[in-house]
């Protein structure tokens, strides 16, 4: 999930703790926390010193999020949204590195937090299709300057000591997946990028057509083959999201719909099939991000805010508390985050050659023993019978999670709970699998 720490107000003790609960029953694997360098550094004059604060409130509730992640396990993505823009700094500017290495020195070794695995420095470089430019008012980052940046930070990371902690992630680019070649193309760069990574906002076309699958899948192939060690670096997908819906002011208008759920499912299957490595979906809560202001004033709800999440934490603020409630692509994804855990190895399914119908599947070894998780989605309003077949494996048990539009049973906290449980399943011989209309069944081994 992106789960930014509420840089413009903070969450109420309450909130905090329902989202606690939640992350918790999503056995959350993998986040992206994005911040701003001047909410740690307040000066860097060219001439002189950088001034820290690293007691700043914000700063206090990123550390927040850590501290959780650091208990949970959770791996994180830190990063910041763009050039810092104090003192003249620009993004090729050796400043802004040196700015980040002293924060990054600070988390690890000296609030000793692990759970930060990556870095994405600067969001979105390429500025495409009405994205804010959050690099230089208007216009688009110069692809050298952007490479200049990246190869700062490695310079830096390496003088400190964390670039076997930390690793750089990018390009970060949205709609701007050739940016991959023109990585690999710099052999340096490449050298410098640990991971690759985009954001891919998607329509309902190229979702339920699997044009989406295949673009990855290209790129899964091109980073292996082109990259000197591209079969070693994971390719992930660091926004993910649909576009379709989305209106002027960055709010997803079909959050709250049972279709949205379908779609994001199918967007992960999908990814899984395309030799990906993960998913952050974009986002977790709707009290994160704001998007300019309805008047004058300086409360909560003066403010347009982006609605993206699985709910919206200032629900009661707002005068509206049913916005607290888990939005029905909560149930999904929360299912796809435990089920299909870090460390999942995606196996091979086949394609059904029926429009909208498509598998993943995946398998861990959990205490010696192998665990499977099948994921099937209906895009298409027809009811459909799948097999599902697994050589040699017989005798297993599968929790089966429904997703429809009048099936998805609930706990009394909103939670998913198991439609059913398979005994006994032999998946050698092959089981049956009804889906009585468009949706999403998730059928699992594991606890």
């Amino acid at each position: 999930m992106q789960w930014s720490a509420y840089p413009q107000f903070d969450i109420s003790e309450k909130s905090w703790q329902r989202v606690f609960e939640r992350t918790d029953f999503m056995r959350l694997n993998f986040i992206r926390l994005v911040l701003n360098a001047n909410e740690y550094c307040k000066a860097y004059p060219v001439d002189g010193k950088p001034e820290y604060n690293f007691n700043d409130p914000r700063i206090l509730r990123i550390c927040r999020i850590l501290d959780y992640c650091q208990k949970r396990d959770v791996d994180v993505i830190l990063g910041e949204w763009g050039n810092p823009r104090m003192g003249g700094i620009t993004v090729s500017d050796p400043r802004w590195a040196e700015i980040v290495g002293e924060f990054l020195n600070y988390l690890v070794n000296v609030k000793n937090y692990t759970c930060i695995k990556f870095y994405n420095l600067g969001n979105e470089p390429n500025n495409k299709d009405g994205y804010v430019d959050l690099w230089k008012v208007g216009s688009v980052v110069n692809f050298d300057n952007w490479q200049t940046s990246i190869l700062n930070l490695d310079k830096e990371l390496v003088k400190r000591g964390l670039a076997e902690k930390i690793k750089i992630v990018g390009p970060d680019c949205a709609w701007g997946n050739d940016w991959i070649k023109r990585i690999i193309d710099k052999k340096e760069l490449a050298a410098a990028i640990d991971l690759y990574e985009l954001h891919y906002y998607a329509t309902d076309k190229e979702i339920e057509s699997g044009f989406y699958g295949k673009e990855m899948s290209y790129y899964r192939d091109y980073i292996s083959l082109k990259d000197p060690n591209g079969k070693e670096k994971h390719f992930f997908m660091a926004e993910a999201g649909m576009v379709t819906g989305k209106n002027k002011v960055d709010q997803q208008t079909n959050i709250a719909t049972f279709q949205y759920g379908v779609w994001m499912t199918d967007f992960a299957v999908q990814s899984m099939n395309a030799g990906q490595a993960g998913l952050t979906a974009w986002d977790m809560d709707d009290a994160m991000h704001t998007n300019g202001k309805l008047g004058p004033g300086t409360e909560i709800k003066d403010y347009i805010w982006k609605e993206w999440g699985f709910w919206d934490s200032f629900g009661e603020e707002k005068g509206a508390p049913e916005r607290t409630n888990m939005r029905p692509w909560f149930y999904t994804w929360s299912l796809l985050s435990k089920y299909v855990p870090r460390g999942s190895q995606i196996m091979k399914t086949g394609e059904s050659f029926i429009p909208g119908l498509r598998s993943a599947a995946s398998k861990i070894t959990v205490n010696g023993k192998i665990e499977y998780t099948f994921i099937i989605v209906n895009e298409i309003a027809e009811k459909r019978e799948i097999e599902l077949v697994l050589s040699n494996v017989k005798g297993v048990e599968l929790n089966q999670y429904n997703y429809f539009e009048n099936d998805m049973p609930m706990d009394a906290k909103g939670f998913a709970t198991a439609k059913k449980v398979i005994k006994s399943a032999n998946l050698h011989k092959g089981i049956t699998v009804e889906m009585p209309s468009k949706g999403v069944i998730i059928l699992t081994s594991l606890e």
